[in-house]
């Protein structure tokens, strides 16, 4: 189970609220227990530089090793050579729990 927060915009965007927001209906609301939460940010390439922006703002709930950089291929969102484009976050729920699943992400 997964949850992608698209950290690109068509106009004004709030990436801290939009994760504060993710944050709070995961944890309060669905009540899932906040250690089994992951988080993915872009990593950058040699086109784009590394989403520290989206990596900081994560580090405010989760520790280093449950925040992780990706590929583009996993976190970075296209519409096509032209479209709309830029870097995404996810959010991933280990279902086992009790142990690092880091690797699974």
């Amino acid at each position: 189970f997964f949850e992608m927060l698209g950290t690109w915009s068509f106009g004004d965007y709030f990436k801290k609220e939009a994760i504060d927001y993710a944050w709070t209906l995961l944890t309060e609301v669905y009540k899932l227990d906040p250690d089994r939460l992951y988080a993915t940010y872009f990593e950058g390439d040699d086109r784009v530089e590394e989403d520290t922006e989206a990596r900081d703002f994560w580090l405010q709930y989760l520790p280093p090793e449950r925040v992780i950089g990706c590929s583009a291929k996993d976190n970075f969102w296209e519409m096509g050579e032209t479209g709309p484009c830029g870097p995404c976050s996810e959010i991933h729920y280990d279902r086992i729990g009790g142990r690092d699943a880091s690797s699974l992400v």
